[in-house]
């Protein structure tokens, strides 16, 4: 499996409202980078069905800022983004390799460049390049404006908020490839982040699709959690992140687990159900298994931290309880979770 292109959540409450207008506008806060702040992203190509990916910003300056890039495939690389590169630089790194250079000065990487986005907005195109691979291989082209005033749903904290987009198609070439594809950028000069993309490159059979499904910003999330379980006594998470295809938890977790662990330290009446949700992608029988498989990692996890096995109990409803279309990237993303439900009275 490739492990190039970028892609399951941090955490989000159970209940979701839709904003739009100037609400939409001030919910931009986590996509800007901030320290412990995560942008997840799920993906799909020739190689296998969805991945995930999560970009967590760390080291953020007024010069520089890092990426820790991890995947649900296993791929882990750090990336040093220059600041001054997203005010003016021209060249798009379409994703992530452990054997690329920590700096790669002149290129953007969460998305274009100021200087890019308003060129499409004034004159309907830009001239512009990919990086596609670990070798640094590249296309030129441009970029061609199709819609100045698209709108994108995405998950920003807890909540399902309509952004501002531009989308445009492109169409670049190189020594070896040609490419061309449609692009969403959100529509901030400041931020313009790559939103979703699907590009066509010569030679594979599968275009390599990505898609933005939720951003949240660095702040605590055990207050969110919380307040959720003590009022509607359900929480959603997209936090506890497992390798693919299997019930082993990854460390990105660690931390929303150890805030899951003093929640019920806090409240030593409470008890939990836990139970594990996949997409529809699979056998159905298959997918049961895995997701109880999935929420028994996490009440062992629970436990080691000093939880009591007595209070939680898992369950695994595999794709049975869809929140979302299996249709779509991000359909699918918001499928695979694990939910918590109070079982006290």
């Amino acid at each position: 499996m490739r492990m190039f292109l970028r892609s399951a959540f941090v955490a989000a409450g159970i209940l979701a409202v839709s904003w739009s207008g100037a609400s939409a506008q001030e919910g931009l806060g986590p996509f800007m980078p901030n320290d412990g702040g995560v942008i997840t992203t799920a993906w799909g190509n020739a190689y296998g069905p969805d991945a995930e990916s999560w970009i967590t910003f760390a080291k953020v300056g007024t010069e520089t800022f890092d990426i820790n890039y991890s995947s649900s495939r296993g791929m882990r690389a750090v990336r040093r983004i220059n600041v001054v590169d997203r005010a003016g630089a021209r060249t798009l790194v379409l994703g992530y390799n452990s054997k690329m250079p920590l700096v790669m000065p002149d290129t953007t990487t969460l998305g274009t460049s100021a200087a890019v986005l308003e060129q499409l907005r004034t004159t309907g195109r830009a001239a512009s390049s990919i990086i596609y691979d670990a070798a640094l291989n590249r296309v030129d082209g441009e970029f061609q404006l199709l819609d100045a005033n698209a709108k994108f749903e995405v998950q920003l904290g807890n909540e399902v908020v309509t952004v501002p987009a531009i989308t445009a198609s492109g169409k670049f070439k190189g020594r070896s490839k040609s490419a061309t594809g449609t692009f969403t950028f959100l529509n901030n000069k400041n931020n313009p982040v790559l939103l979703e993309y699907s590009v066509n490159f010569s030679g594979e059979n599968v275009p390599r699709t990505e898609r933005v499904v939720r951003a949240v910003a660095g702040a605590p999330l055990r207050g969110e959690m919380e307040q959720a379980l003590a009022t509607v006594r359900k929480f959603r998470t997209y936090g506890i992140h497992f390798d693919f295809d299997k019930s082993s938890i990854r460390s990105e977790s660690d931390r929303l687990i150890d805030a899951m662990a003093v929640t019920l330290k806090n409240n030593p009446l409470w008890t939990l159900r836990i139970t594990g949700h996949t997409d529809s992608i699979g056998d159905a029988s298959y997918n049961q298994k895995l997701s109880l498989a999935r929420a028994e990692s996490l009440k062992k996890a629970l436990v080691k931290r000093g939880i009591s096995p007595a209070r939680l109990v898992t369950a695994g409803a595999g794709a049975s309880d869809p929140v979302a279309s299996n249709k779509t990237l991000q359909g699918r993303a918001l499928n695979r979770r694990v939910e918590l439900e109070r079982t006290d009275r």
